[in-house]
């Protein structure tokens, strides 16, 4: 395909503005609110059912506490929200442009595709980010309550443990980025982001049903085990920034590489 001449500096920063603007803001702030009430009202329930419920989650998750029972089943609202609000966002952008023909009219703009997919993916992941960022701060807020003198879990903690989710979504996105710009179906793309989604809990179902299994290998356990977000308080409160502030460079360095991908595809 022939192109045009690249637009200026001024251009881009236009086009970026103006793919900004489209972003999924309303949606991320409804998920954020929505996410939220979903943490309040699973707080009124888990606080109402029996106590036998309470320890039967405490001692198939290793934790202590209404506290920590609260904020293991709220993480996954945090990573629910992070990832399928930037998800929305990014399969509108590349399969179901390519779908819907769209891609190839976007394309024939005087720009660059990876510029262009840069500009078109970037909010949507921030969107998700800032969605899921905000039902962690909700999280933390709403817990408190409940955290009583010596529990395993604090504010900090609960935080953290919901930003080091929020990394996490961004992370498995950001792998996923360069298989949607090649995909061409939205239900096979929607079918493969779950199946990634939900990949990183298996070991915790596991772990709840087969704990035994993880006896000789504590340093996996820890580290594919939801629940050891709670076990380690004090690491969880730093990891989650941490980690939020790796994701970040990491997502550019896929959307440039989702970028090349698609300029060859569009070359053909």
């Amino acid at each position: 395909m022939t192109r045009a001449t690249a637009p200026a500096a001024g251009s881009l920063r236009g086009y970026f503005a103006i793919e900004a603007r489209r972003a999924p803001r309303r949606t991320s702030i409804v998920a954020a609110i929505a996410g939220v009430l979903v943490v309040l009202g699973t707080h009124a329930l888990l606080v109402r059912v029996p106590a036998q419920v309470i320890r039967f989650m405490e001692q198939a998750f290793r934790i202590e506490g209404m506290a920590a029972v609260l904020l293991l089943n709220d993480l996954l609202a945090t990573y629910f929200i992070a990832y399928f609000v930037a998800l929305a966002g990014l399969v509108d952008a590349t399969v179901t442009a390519r779908e819907e023909h769209r891609l190839e009219i976007l394309l024939a703009k005087p720009i660059r595709a990876r510029v262009l997919l840069a500009a078109r993916t970037a909010p949507s992941l921030l969107a998700g980010a800032g969605a899921g960022a905000a039902v962690a701060v909700g999280t933390a807020l709403a817990v408190a309550p409940y955290i009583r003198a010596n529990d395993m879990v604090s504010v900090a903690g609960a935080l953290g443990a919901g930003l080091a989710l929020v990394a996490l979504a961004l992370a498995l996105l950001s792998a996923l980025l360069p298989l949607l710009v090649r995909m061409r179906d939205s239900f096979h793309a929607l079918l493969v982001a779950s199946a990634v989604w939900i990949a990183p809990l298996l070991p915790t179902a596991a772990f709840m049903y087969r704990p035994d299994a993880f006896e000789a290998r504590e340093g996996l356990r820890d580290a594919i085990v939801l629940a050891s977000l709670l076990w380690n308080d004090a690491t969880s409160a730093w990891l989650g920034p941490v980690g939020l502030a790796i994701a970040v460079p990491l997502a550019a360095l896929a959307i440039a590489a989702a970028g090349v991908l698609l300029e060859r595809a569009d070359a053909r």
